[in-house]
C-alpha cells in the first residue's frame, strides 16, 4: 500500500510527464485552423493567381486551406507592415515580392527589415519582368520608343506596380541610361498597372508571363515585346533583346517566396515546408501553373535563405551605383 510520501511523488511523476509530452502533442496539431497569406501585390496579379493556385491543393497536405487575404497598398509597405505585426505563430503567412523586401526598402522607409523582421519559408517560382505596350501603338522596338521619347519628354506614360517597386526602378534604370524622360503612373500593384495599359489608359506596362495572360497576348501580337528584365534572353522569346543588351542595368524576376515573421516556430515553419514541397509535386498544381505559362521551383532551407539576402544585397548595390540616397 503506498504512503502519502509514494502517492506524492507518483503526482510528481504523472505531472512530469504530461509536461513533456505537451510540448510535442501541440506542436503535433499544428494547423488547427486556416492560414492567412498576405498579398501585399495587390489584386489580379500573378502573386494572386498563384497564391490562389497553391491554396486550390495545399489542404490535401496541410489539413487547413490557405485564404489569400488581398493587402495592397503603398508600394507594398501596407502588407508587408501587417505582416510584420502579426502574431508569429504560423497562421499568418505572406506570398511576398522581392519588389517589397529586396527593392523598396533600399528607396525608402518602408517600415520593416527584410533581412531581420521575416523568415523565408518556401519558394514558389519567379519570372522575369518584361515592358509591353498595345501592338496598337507605333512602337515597335527599344530603338523606336527611346527615339520618341526624346522628341516628347515626359509624354510617353508607363504603369508601374507601385512608387519604388520594381517597375519604377525599371522606368528609372531606363530614363537614366537612355538620358528620356517617361510619365511614371504607379498603381496598387501589377495586375492594375497591366490592366491600365491594355485599356489604353497607360502607353505602356511591365508584365510577366502570366499577368493578363501576357505570354500569349504576346505570340498573338496582341502585346509588342520591348524588352526583357532577364539576365539572358528568355527561352520563350529568344528574338527580343534583354535591357543589358541595350545597355540599361535593369534584371527583375517576379519572385513568389512564402514569408512568415521572425519567431514564428521553427518547427511550423518546417511543417509549412514540408507541405508545400508535397503540394508543388501535385498534378493539378502543375497544371494551373503550366496554364500561366510558367514552372514550379520549389526551394526552402538554407538555399533559399542564401537567394533571399542575395536579392537584398543585389538591389542594394543597384541603388549604391545609382548614387541614390534613401528617403526617410
Amino acid at each position: 500500500m503506498l504512503t502519502r510520501k509514494g502517492i506524492l511523488w507518483v503526482c510528481a511523476m504523472v505531472v512530469a510527464t504530461i509536461l513533456m509530452v505537451a510540448p510535442q502533442a501541440g506542436a503535433a496539431k499544428y494547423p488547427i485552423k486556416p492560414i492567412k497569406v498576405i498579398l501585399a501585390t495587390g489584386a489580379g496579379g500573378s502573386h494572386d493567381m498563384h497564391c490562389r493556385a497553391v491554396a486550390s491543393v495545399i489542404h490535401e497536405y496541410l489539413g487547413q486551406p490557405f485564404l489569400c487575404t488581398v493587402r495592397g497598398g503603398a508600394g507594398g509597405k501596407i502588407g508587408m507592415g501587417v505582416l510584420k505585426r502579426s502574431k508569429p505563430d504560423g497562421y499568418t503567412i505572406a506570398l511576398g515580392s522581392g519588389s517589397h523586401f529586396a527593392i523598396a526598402p533600399h528607396a525608402r522607409n518602408m517600415g520593416f527589415d527584410p533581412k531581420t523582421d521575416f523568415i523565408p519559408v518556401f519558394q514558389v517560382n519567379g519570372s522575369p519582368f518584361m515592358l509591353v505596350t498595345k501592338s496598337t501603338t507605333p512602337w515597335k522596338t527599344y530603338k523606336d520608343l527611346i527615339d520618341d521619347a526624346k522628341k516628347r519628354p515626359g509624354k510617353i506614360s508607363i504603369s508601374s506596380n507601385g512608387a519604388w517597386g520594381s517597375s519604377h526602378l525599371g522606368i528609372i534604370q531606363i530614363m537614366r541610361a537612355a538620358n528620356v524622360k517617361f510619365k511614371h503612373v504607379p498603381f496598387r500593384g501589377g495586375g492594375k498597372a497591366w490592366q491600365a495599359m491594355y485599356g489604353g489608359h497607360t502607353d505602356l506596362g511591365w508584365a510577366n508571363v502570366t499577368t493578363g495572360g501576357t505570354l500569349g497576348r504576346v505570340k498573338s501580337g496582341d502585346l509588342t515585346l520591348i524588352a526583357t528584365a532577364s539576365k539572358k534572353r528568355m527561352p520563350e522569346f529568344p528574338n527580343h533583346p534583354t535591357f543589358y543588351e541595350l545597355g540599361v542595368n535593369y534584371e527583375y524576376k517576379s519572385w513568389r517566396v512564402f514569408l512568415a515573421p521572425k519567431g514564428t516556430p521553427a518547427d511550423r515553419i518546417e511543417i509549412l515546408q514540408k507541405a508545400l514541397h508535397k503540394a508543388t509535386k501535385s498534378k493539378t498544381l502543375r497544371k494551373l501553373i503550366k496554364k500561366f505559362g510558367e514552372k514550379l521551383s520549389p526551394l526552402s532551407g538554407p538555399k533559399l535563405k542564401e537567394a533571399y539576402l542575395g536579392q537584398i544585397d543585389f538591389y542594394g548595390k543597384v541603388f549604391k551605383d545609382m548614387g541614390y540616397k534613401k528617403k526617410k
